[in-house]
């Protein structure tokens, strides 16, 4: 079974079982505890916190043209876009995560895509905007250097690429490896019991800088920003930081973008 196939089977289970809390963890809301309406919501908060940082450092995206939410699940950030682009597309692993999207999809503008391909099925500089956030961290690293060179290939010139990675894990001392194990513990934990089997881990994955400069080559990387996406109570709620977090997982968000 490739990795492509691991983590496909891994959503698919998932989505069917609590699509909501695969996406967004909460303790207090697992066992389709999430309200819909709330859930969608830190969709838009999010995608309105992205869209004033990029006016702020002066790079706002083309909302003539076309948005893609990479990994979009049910649509939480895929359905915030819409509201701001002119055509909206967002494309997923899971065929369960799709349905729930397209049953939640309220433009006609916006249309959701089932891939399972290392291969994204866009033509060339098919977007104005690209977003990808919490995603790429659940992805081997060699699919995830994949996906940014796709990223870059359907970003039309001009476009604005903007995603989440965690790049590494601070402080190497005994404190901050104890939180990393029972992170990782908690995570697998948590998806062995959605999925009621020992085939569903879903691990995460590091993508240090140098790698992701590499791999985003020849587009231009604008704006690296430290932000909150790892910590346990991120729970849709994005957040710049002045600095790296102390311990734990180093998350990190790009800007890039494409020549004319």
């Amino acid at each position: 079974m490739t990795s492509l196939d691991k983590l496909k089977n891994a959503w698919e289970g998932l989505a069917g079982r609590d699509a909501l809390s695969a996406i967004l963890t909460d303790d207090s809301k697992t066992g389709g505890k999430w309200n819909v309406a709330e859930f969608m919501a830190t969709g838009d908060a999010e995608i309105e916190t992205v869209m004033s940082h990029l006016a702020s450092i002066g790079y706002p995206p083309d909302f003539g043209g076309a948005a893609l939410d990479f990994g979009c699940g049910v649509g939480r950030l895929t359905q915030a876009l819409a509201k701001r682009f002119a055509s909206c597309v967002g494309v997923d692993i899971s065929e369960q995560m799709i349905q729930q999207a397209e049953s939640l999809n309220q433009y006609p503008h916006c249309c959701y895509v089932a891939s399972s391909s290392s291969e994204l099925p866009f033509d060339d500089g098919s977007f104005a905007f690209l977003y990808s956030n919490i995603v790429l961290q659940h992805v081997p690293r060699a699919l995830a250097k994949n996906y940014l060179r796709e990223f870059v290939r359907v970003l039309a010139p001009g476009g604005v690429l903007v995603f989440g990675v965690q790049d590494s894990f601070a402080a190497p001392d005994l404190s901050s490896r104890m939180v990393r194990v029972r992170h990782v513990l908690h995570l697998r934990s948590r998806i062995r019991v959605a999925l009621k089997r020992d085939s569903g881990d879903m691990q995460m994955h590091l993508l240090p800088e140098a790698i992701v400069r590499r791999a985003l080559a020849p587009a231009k990387v604008v704006d690296v920003r430290f932000t909150n996406t790892a910590a346990r109570d991120f729970n849709g709620k994005l957040a710049y930081l002045d600095r790296p977090p102390a311990s734990g997982y180093i998350g990190k968000q790009y800007c890039v973008v494409k020549d004319q």
